[in-house]
């Protein structure tokens, strides 16, 4: 009985020392070890209750096992604990790159973005040069002063400024220095020619002025009547008009208002622009291309939009065999009509459009961004979301833009508030997300 005893105080021992890992299970442990040395007492004076105390020891078995059993439950239950707060981690990294980049909208914001699906098109081999809007041959006219004086500009008639054809465009004060009188001396020219001839005429019926001689006569009265008429045309009460020969615009103002003139001097050139030229200033790398040019577009510094050639109207009228100014390019030259109001003398970006390409994804380019000189686009993932996605860009005709990577067939790309889209998403980038254990 004695070893009886032992072994449950062992046992006792035991379970105490795994309880003390586990404070709920100490106290039940405490309570049990109090309960067990009144069981002694008991037990040493009366060995009669021996089936209680083997009774006991079952329990004490049982204690310990389920002791043991909690123990490890509360390892797993820890180990599981971590477990499931890793994957809570992981499902919030996940959501992090999920939505990282995407610009999340309301319903009216959305309906105001225009979009486009993306598809593999044929898209032409573009060539990016310079260029000149000129005018056509016959396309200018200058504005001469027709007689010395004092100039004096029009009303209304500014640099670029429109005008039609025999318009004045400047008036001249004929009545300084030389100059002054004009009409009248023409007039007492022309009373001196006329006497001269009748005189003449009279003498040549008496066989006394030769008929030679009586025709230069003549012939001096005759420019005297032209001269007299064509500045009486021209001066009205001593002042003279200068006219535009053509419509157009005015391309370059001479002289300053009020400066004296010379007869002759240019005062002005009237281009016209119902028709103009453009010259393309060609690589010279790309004079193989130049055979099989099917339209050229450009841009001019004062207007956003892109015009071609196809739709104005415009034909090539020449092709250099040799380079020009230096050898950089080669000069090409282009007719078009002028229905978008281009003005005369502009330099302008060309973009000269040759063979197709087939199976080729491309962007307006307003739907276009850059991001650090990185291209990108705003592709629509949700109903309110589009997320940034950075693009590979190939060549340009103005207006569009191939994609070389970063965008496939049905891709839903915003063509509006582009800049907007891109400042969202700048603003609202997730930070990084930091993982101590």
């Amino acid at each position: 009985m004695r070893k009886t005893l032992y072994l449950a105080i062992s046992f006792l021992l035991s379970a105490s020392l795994v309880g003390c890992h586990n404070h709920s299970h100490n106290h039940a442990g405490h309570d049990h070890d109090h309960e067990h040395s009144e069981y002694e007492e008991h037990h040493d004076e009366d060995e009669d209750h021996d089936h209680h105390h083997h009774d006991h020891d079952d329990d004490e078995d049982h204690d310990e096992h389920d002791g043991h059993d909690h123990n490890e439950d509360k390892k797993l239950n820890m180990a599981n604990g971590h477990s499931h707060t890793e994957d809570l981690h992981n499902d919030d990294e996940e959501g992090h790159k999920k939505h990282e980049g995407e610009v999340h909208l309301n319903a009216a914001d959305i309906k105001m973005i225009s979009t486009e699906t993306a598809a593999f098109s044929e898209f032409s081999h573009v060539i990016v040069a310079t260029g000149e809007i000129l005018p056509t041959t016959k396309g200018e006219s200058s504005v001469v002063a027709p007689f010395s004086g004092i100039v004096s500009i029009a009303s209304g008639v500014t640099m670029g400024g429109k005008v039609n054809a025999g318009q004045v465009l400047f008036s001249i004060s004929t009545n300084v220095g030389e100059a002054s009188d004009l009409v009248e001396k023409a007039t007492i020219e022309l009373e001196a020619a006329r006497r001269e001839y009748e005189r003449d005429l009279k003498l040549s019926e008496e066989m006394i002025v030769s008929k030679k001689e009586l025709n230069e006569c003549k012939e001096r009265y005759e420019q005297a009547k032209v001269k007299h008429a064509n500045l009486a045309s021209k001066i009205s009460s001593g002042k003279a008009t200068s006219k535009s020969q053509i419509a157009g615009f005015v391309k370059s103002i001479n002289v300053s208002d009020g400066a004296f003139v010379n007869a002759g001097e240019q005062l002005a050139v009237v281009s016209q622009n119902d028709k103009l030229m453009l010259q393309v200033k060609l690589p010279q790398r790309y004079q193989k291309s130049a055979s099989s040019i099917k339209t050229v577009k450009f841009r001019t510094a004062y207007a956003p939009e892109v015009f071609a050639l196809d739709k104005m109207d415009g034909r090539q009228v020449s092709q250099a065999i040799t380079t020009a100014d230096g050898g950089y390019y080669i000069p090409l030259l282009f007719e078009f009509k002028n229905i978008n109001n281009v003005m005369s003398g502009t330099s302008v970006e060309c973009y000269v459009v040759t063979k197709e390409k087939k199976n080729v994804i491309t962007v307006p380019n307003c739907a276009i961004a850059e991001d650090q000189g990185v291209a990108q686009v705003f592709v629509k993932k949700h109903e309110d979301a589009f997320k940034k996605q950075f693009v590979t860009l190939g060549e340009t005709d103005g207006e569009r833009t191939e994609v070389l990577s970063g965008l496939r067939s049905g891709d839903i790309v915003a063509t509006s508030d582009v800049a907007r889209l891109h400042l969202a998403s700048s603003s609202n980038a997730i930070p990084a997300h930091t993982h101590n254990h």
